[in-house]
């Protein structure tokens, strides 16, 4: 650039070549899954030594408001792309000991594990991860966004953008850097006084020829000699005239104080001249007329004994509405009331005093005599504000001017000073009329301002004479010399500060020509990412949207800024944040985002947080459906409270043959959010229906080792305790009432199991499973304590014979009557 800008040398540039980094691609893998995330710590309050599990296709981690899922998220989004990303909260209840963010992200591709920890989220394999959740709404609806994932090769214009800008900067600093050094006004405040070398000074420019400026040097001792000798002679012809110079200043200080004091009185005339004191006496008596108008068509007119709020705003309103009322009751010419007309209201002939009270309530509607009255007399008040702020005392005792006419010209002095009183005692009667509203003819009164230009053409006559002097000619003269002398002493010193000046505006002036073209940058990308990108875009998008039910009219706005391409969401022109239901707006967010995250060949993980807030169960069913189609392309992972959605997830799973896993977490008493129970799932699905899923888990902790072997009878109990919850539905209740069945059977109230007796049963159980759940007691009858494989066999065979039980009294009331 600077070689181009004719500021450096020019030399041989090398061709540039650009070619594909096939590298690049290899950081990224097709096949890349997440299997396992474990050994949080350090994030909110999270209890530690947990792990999640993640199936290739759908994982759902279900737990109410509170459980800890929020932790996990937060989590997610710092080592994911999200594009509301949070700082991840320590545990508020911990005063010190905080540990810092870690944990163990397992991740799975070519059938090899890739451990990586927190520390390492910068590693290609988190960029290929993505998680949406509603705080971003606002951001992918209200705000304009760049495509997170787009063709590589497009990403070139930004970096290109950035190096220019970076040459830009670069550039930017050497100029205000050569700006900086030596300014205009740095060199001409070398000189005192004004000479031929200062005026050329002054007027460096990227024009100025160095050779001109050569003219004036060297400085030779010569000039020395001659500098000293002008020097004696002028502070010679000084001495012997300082009386004049004393005199010519002091005139010249008068005439200044003259023309300033001449200033006030021409001001003071504009208030005293006959049309502004006719104004005046107008605007009195428009005020006097105006109140009497307002008094005359004010509400007092309307008091009577026989209505009670006259003046009121429903008096008013009641006026109004029956005007308008009125005007229905005739056509467009006709007026109301006329002779003979009836009451719009009672329909009763009309008086003629009643007609003059309908006809004055009219006239009070359109009546502005209040209001005008009101502005007059505001006006008025200005005035008289105006008439007492004047000042009169423009020649004060002590005054300079004041002491020198009182010597020079004593007699124009006085007749001044009577005028000024003369106008006080004017604008005192103005202010008492407009106290008094009285309309009193006022005479003009000016003070003349011939004595000032008498006075000021004697003053100039008098500094004429002193500067026609020989003498003050002579000093005049030897003046300028000796200013050119000591001038062009002081440019020959200083000599090489004006060449660097010129040489920098030249440098300056070039560098002002440069054209970064990053206009041209963004413009080339945008038309390739129209060609390529954008469009497929658009048509993901709108086909989200119809997947989604969510065909709201949303046009999408490109525009380029800094070598990027952004899109906006718009509807009929607005931001569909406005204009959509916070449920709609979920819906285009979710297919925004599915439609971005459908053109990366990069991403292969999405995680939702709680994606069906405020929508209704058939978006709900729409919104799983779609996440359950989008598991059989790339992972999903689902956080959700919304029980309802994951019944909807499950039954959309089960239609498509879908692979799913369902981890429930929990909040343990209220202070240790974030268990995980692995493969565990609310009791509406039909694994619980039996203790099949207890029994597995004893199985398989037979053979374990004594640590894991714990957490899998906890997580044996857990199933245990949800096979409980299905056992009351399902069992004791006959399935008559069933989460997320809109109707009750009511013809299965027959079979209905229930007595005090297995009541406790239930219960017994059902807190003894809770008491070997980790931390987990819902009585105090049940001391939390160490679960062993005895205790799970043992609550698996109580809830096979309880079940067994309920099987055989209900076959006993459903039994076919003989």
């Amino acid at each position: 650039m600077l070689e181009k800008l004719e500021l450096k040398e020019a030399t041989e540039k090398p061709e540039i070549t650009i070619n594909y980094n096939s590298e690049n691609a290899d950081n990224y893998k097709p096949d890349l899954l997440l299997s396992k995330l474990e050994n949080v710590e350090g994030v909110n309050a999270l209890i530690k030594n947990q792990t999640i599990d993640f199936n290739p296709n759908l994982t759902i981690i279900y737990g109410a408001n509170g459980s800890g899922k929020s932790g996990y998220i937060r989590l997610l989004k710092k080592t994911f792309y999200s594009k509301a990303p949070e700082d991840i909260l320590q545990n508020i209840h911990l005063e010190n000991g905080h540990k810092p963010v870690n944990a163990k992200f397992t991740f799975k591709s070519n059938n090899a594990d890739i451990p990586l920890s927190y520390s390492q989220k910068d590693n290609a394999e988190f960029g290929q991860f993505a998680v949406f959740d509603g705080k971003g709404l606002f951001k992918q609806l209200a705000e304009r966004n760049e495509f997170e994932f787009r063709p590589a090769g497009l990403s070139f214009f930004a970096e290109y953008t950035n190096a220019i800008i970076r040459v830009e900067k670069k550039l930017n600093i050497d100029i205000a850097t050569k700006k900086s050094v030596n300014t205009a006004d740095d060199l001409s405040s070398l000189f005192d006084g004004e000479s031929e070398i200062k005026n050329i000074v002054q007027n460096l420019n990227s024009q100025t020829n160095i050779e001109d400026l050569k003219k004036h040097t060297p400085y030779s001792d010569e000039d020395e000699v001659e500098k000293e000798k002008i020097q004696k002679q002028y502070d010679e012809l000084l001495l012997a005239s300082k009386g004049k110079e004393k005199d010519l200043k002091n005139l010249e200080a008068i005439k200044r104080q003259l023309g300033k004091n001449k200033s006030s009185i021409e001001n003071l005339n504009k208030y005293f001249e006959r049309n502004y004191l006719t104004t005046i006496k107008d605007a009195i008596t428009d005020c006097i007329a105006k109140a009497a108008t307002a008094k005359f068509e004010g509400v007092e007119n309307f008091k009577t004994d026989q209505i009670e709020g006259i003046g009121t705003e429903e008096w008013k309103d009641f006026i109004l509405a029956a005007k308008a009322f009125a005007k229905k009751q005739k056509s467009a010419n006709e007026a109301y009331p006329e002779n003979g007309d009836n009451c719009i209201l009672c329909q009763q002939p009309l008086s003629e005093d009643a007609e003059k009270l309908i006809t004055n309530y009219w006239q009070f509607i359109k009546s502005v005599a209040e209001e005008n009255a009101k502005k007059a007399k505001e006006a008025l008040e200005k005035v008289k504000q105006l008439f007492e702020q004047l000042n009169f005392d423009l020649f004060p005792q002590d005054n300079t001017l004041t002491v020198w006419l009182t010597e020079k010209y004593p007699n124009e002095l006085e007749e001044l000073k009577k005028k000024l009183s003369e106008q006080k005692a004017l604008a005192q009667n103005i202010v008492s009329d407009i106290q008094n509203k009285t309309e009193n003819e006022r005479d003009e009164i000016k003070v003349s301002t011939i004595q000032h230009t008498n006075i000021e053409t004697a003053i100039d006559e008098s500094i004429k004479i002193i500067r026609e002097d020989k003498q003050t000619k002579q000093l005049a003269r030897l003046l300028k010399e000796k200013t050119f002398l000591e001038h062009k002493k002081k440019f020959n010193t200083h000599f090489s500060k004006f060449e660097t000046y010129v040489d920098n505006q030249v440098w300056l002036k070039k560098a002002t020509e440069a054209n970064f073209a990053k206009r041209t940058i963004t413009d080339t990308e945008k038309t390739l990412s129209n060609k390529y990108f954008n469009q497929k875009y658009i048509d993901i998008f709108n086909d989200e949207c119809r997947k989604l039910n969510g065909n709201f009219g949303i046009d999408i706005n490109h525009t380029g800024s800094a070598g990027k391409s952004y899109r906006q969401l718009k509807l009929k022109g607005t931001n569909p944040n406005i204009v959509l239901s916070e449920g709609e707006q979920k819906v285009i967010a979710i297919a925004d985002f599915l439609a971005e995250m459908q053109l990366s060949e990069v991403n292969r993980r999405i995680v939702f947080d709680d994606p069906v807030t405020s929508l209704d169960e058939k978006r709900k069913s729409e919104i799983a459906e779609r996440l359950v189609i989008e598991s059989s392309q790339k992972q999903v992972v689902v956080f959700t409270h919304d029980l309802v959605f994951v019944s909807s997830l499950f039954s959309h799973c089960e239609d498509l043959k879908i692979s799913k896993q369902c981890h429930w977490i929990e909040n343990i008493n209220g202070s240790q959010p974030g268990k995980i129970w692995l493969n565990n799932t609310p009791s509406f699905e039909k694994a619980y229906k039996n203790s099949g899923k207890a029994q597995a888990y004893y199985t398989e902790a037979k053979n374990l080792p004594p640590k894991v072997r714990e957490d899998k009878i906890k997580s044996g109990f857990a199933a245990l305790r949800t096979s409980y919850e299905a056992l009351v539905v399902f069992g004791l209740f006959n399935g008559v009432v069933q989460r997320f069945k809109e109707r009750v059977s009511v013809d299965s109230l027959g079979a209905v199991i229930f007595n005090d007796e297995l009541k406790d049963k239930v219960l017994d159980s059902f807190y003894q499973c809770c008491r070997y759940m980790e931390g987990h007691s819902h009585s105090d009858k049940y001391s939390v304590k160490k679960p062993s494989l005895d205790n799970l066999n043992e609550e698996i065979q109580r809830f096979n014979e309880i079940n067994k039980e309920i099987k055989a009294k209900r076959k006993e009331i459903t039994k076919p009557s003989l």
